[in-house]
């Protein structure tokens, strides 16, 4: 009986150890991204074309794939999602951003981590076409 208490017992720290781990990589690096300025880009200046743009933050990293024609943003592709994502948070973002052209947009309630995420991809991305 007492070996099975033991094993009980590193399986326990085991899993305890496991679930720490998930929660530190859930949580890491919420507090930088959420105070991370997103510089609004003038898109008179940005040229036509298709920009990769990409954000490293732990699970908020993703690449996108911003396409500019006459000075309006016109499509949005997500290439690299995060690793854990919202369902229906890419679409609804894509089609905020789109509408108002600008990144100086609300973050999606319940979403602002990732807001910001993409729209440091999307910063990215248009600076590429200013160059």
């Amino acid at each position: 009986m007492k070996k099975w208490k033991k094993w009980l017992l590193i399986i326990g720290i085991i899993i305890g150890v496991f679930i720490i781990g998930m929660f530190y990589y859930a949580m890491a690096g919420m507090q930088e991204i959420k105070e991370m300025v997103i510089t609004d880009i003038d898109l008179s200046e940005v040229k036509d074309g298709v920009f990769s743009g990409e954000f490293r933050g732990n699970r908020w990293s993703n690449t996108l794939e911003v396409t500019v024609e006459d000075h309006k943003i016109t499509d949005i592709k997500v290439i690299k999602d995060f690793g854990i994502s919202i369902p229906g948070f890419s679409q609804k973002f894509i089609e905020s951003l789109k509408e108002k052209q600008s990144l100086n947009i609300d973050a999606i309630s319940q979403a602002t981590i990732n807001t910001k995420a993409y729209l440091k991809s999307i910063e990215n991305a248009l600076k590429k076409g200013m160059e």
